[in-house]
């Protein structure tokens, strides 16, 4: 007969080869951001890469895009999501957080990247090669930039001598003194107040890339654009360094190598994005002025003492690098 004792030791083995048995469930992480899910920034970019991801995590984990600001709203708090864990990754802004970002400030500077590739290939070299500080809180995943910052206007701007008494919505202290510099009158309004202020007259217009204009209908009230380059806005897919920690080495490597698929979507991305929103624009009427280089030269003049102010606020070698990465892109040395 068998004992109670040998039952239960029988019955406790096959419960432990039984839970040995099960496969491990594969961590579900996040990847947060407050633009819109139905954005082609999300459905063209982020979700093809958690997906990309997804594919070559080999059941480690997955990676599920959280849009609209679902597990934060604030585009500046970004950054505290991740590193306080409520998200695993999000797109941050570093030149918002000048104290652990002081180099990134070098990509807002009027008159230097003339589109988002070659600012995207400019930051992330610089990145890869150890030349931007990154602060200790977050790991980075991926860097790149925004299309220059430009004019749209109510009026049509033809020269930089144009923009003298308008006032312009403008982010950050960069492109607040920049209009400054051009005589214009920099006003500090939240992007999604913008169209309706211009509509009404306490707005001449405001600064953004094509992407911002087409997202939030700038054009619906600002019929006329002058593409002098007033900065790009540098951005970064960061990631909890403790959710980075615990993943395993094959892990670590799909997120490296996510780095550089990021590079190969943008490039894609803006391309056709700059494209349709031109074409749509155009095609309703809307006038695109394009400065001459001597126009441009004449704002990197005026902006002299604003460059002067943020390459010494960088680290060494931040800004040469940059114009560096610039000229090298254009030459096409990459």
């Amino acid at each position: 007969m068998t004992s109670l004792k040998t039952l239960l030791l029988g019955t406790a083995l096959t419960g432990a080869i039984g839970v040995a048995a099960l496969p491990a469930l594969a961590r579900e992480m996040t990847l947060a951001t407050y633009l819109p899910a139905n954005s082609a920034f999300v459905t063209d970019l982020l979700e093809p890469l958690a997906a990309w991801i997804n594919e070559r995590a080999n059941g480690e984990f997955s990676l599920e895009v959280f849009a609209g600001g679902t597990l934060g709203r604030d585009p500046g708090q970004q950054d505290r999501i991740v590193s306080s864990g409520i998200a695993d990754l999000a797109v941050i802004v570093p030149g918002r957080n000048a104290g652990t970002y002081p180099d990134w400030g070098v990509f807002e500077l009027p008159g230097l990247a003339r589109s988002a590739e070659e600012g995207s290939f400019a930051v992330w070299r610089m990145h890869n090669e150890g030349t931007l500080r990154t602060g200790d809180e977050l790991h980075m995943v991926a860097a790149w930039t925004t299309d220059p910052y430009i004019f749209h206007t109510s009026t049509p701007i033809e020269s930089p001598a144009d923009v003298q008494g308008l006032r312009v919505r403008v982010l950050g202290q960069t492109q607040t003194e920049s209009v400054l510099a051009m005589g214009g009158v920099p006003q500090g309004v939240s992007i999604t107040e913008t169209p309706e202020a211009i509509s009404r007259g306490t707005l001449d217009g405001a600064l953004a890339d094509w992407s911002v204009f087409d997202i939030f209908r700038l054009g619906e009230v600002a019929h006329y654009s002058y593409e002098i380059p007033l900065g790009v806005l540098a951005m970064a897919l960061v990631m909890n360094p403790d959710s980075y920690g615990e993943l395993s080495a094959e892990g670590q490597a799909v997120m490296a190598e996510a780095g550089e698929e990021w590079q190969r979507l943008l490039v894609a991305y803006y391309g056709r994005e700059r494209a349709r929103i031109l074409d749509t624009y155009t095609a309703r009427g809307h006038v695109i002025h394009t400065p001459t280089e001597a126009q441009i030269a004449d704002v990197i003049e005026a902006t002299a003492a604003l460059r002067e102010q943020v390459a010494g606020a960088a680290g060494d070698g931040v800004m040469a690098a940059y114009e560096q990465a610039l000229t090298d892109y254009r030459s096409g040395t990459r």
